[in-house]
């Protein structure tokens, strides 16, 4: 047997898995590339690229390459660089259509959204933060980001301390402990809050979150339990650029989302 272990090669975000002989690290490396673009950068660089992954520029060109000739990148033809492709809508849409809940939950959803002028969405977990897979309108005003496929904090966000809600007791207490673990910043930020929500759930039967993450937005929000393919899942209502009263949110919305949750379980 070998005794020499050969250096890390897994991805900085991944290396928990150092070590691991079935973890395809080409494969990891390829898929943190793509997380690497958002709205708020879209095209991004070879040189940008291996800033952010810490590899080599030859290493990225040849996953930029890949990707681009895969489908799952396009080549911004003024620039030079790179920005998601078509691919990656097509491999999304499969997963999207697996959630039988949001064909039953957008009327539903509608009529809360019009009846409180709350956007109302319904989030799972994405790693250390939440992904909507669902997401209701009241208006077209809003300047933040909230549509299907949105991300946003587990640890600062309504709807991420109501995931945390329907886990398991035990699925609950591990994943707090990644989050210190892995998200720092954002747990010394909002831990005192998150805590306080979990402590106050039995009482309120929903979660808040008031000014933390944008300065003028506030939501409400409660766990949806165990949706489809077993995934635990939140149920959210946000309202942006009206004053913040988070007694509001858990006396006049909480119910009414709770009534919603019901109806959807």
């Amino acid at each position: 047997m070998n005794p020499y272990t050969p250096p890390s090669r897994a991805p900085a975000s991944l290396l928990e898995h150092a070590g691991d002989r079935q973890f395809a690290t080409t494969l990891a490396r390829g898929m943190e590339l793509l997380r690497c673009f958002t709205p708020e950068e879209p095209v991004l660089g070879n040189r940008e690229l291996a800033r952010r992954m810490q590899l080599p520029a030859a290493t990225i060109s040849r996953l930029t390459y890949t990707l681009v000739t895969m489908g799952y990148l396009a080549q911004d033809e003024h620039q030079g660089k790179y920005r998601l492709g078509s691919a990656v809508i097509s491999l999304a849409h499969p997963m999207l259509e697996l959630f039988n809940i949001r064909r039953r939950a957008r009327p539903l959803m509608l009529e809360v959204a019009h009846k409180t002028g709350g956007s109302v969405s319904i989030g799972i977990r994405d790693r250390f933060n939440i992904v909507y897979i669902e997401a209701i309108r009241s208006d077209n005003k809003r300047i933040y980001p909230l549509d299907v496929g949105t991300s946003h904090s587990m640890v600062g966000t309504a709807i991420g301390r109501a995931f945390l809600m329907s886990c398991t007791l035990a699925e609950r207490e591990a994943l707090l402990n990644q989050l210190r673990l892995k998200v720092p910043q954002d747990w010394e930020r909002h831990e005192a809050e998150l805590l306080r929500n979990v402590a106050e759930y039995p009482r309120h039967g929903c979660c808040v979150s008031v000014g933390e993450v944008y300065a003028d937005v506030q939501a409400v929000a409660v766990p949806l339990g165990r949706i489809d393919r077993g995934e635990p899942a939140a149920l959210n209502c946000s309202f942006q650029g009206r004053a913040l009263n988070r007694e509001w949110l858990i006396t006049q919305i909480g119910p009414q989302l709770q009534t919603l949750a019901r109806q959807l379980m």
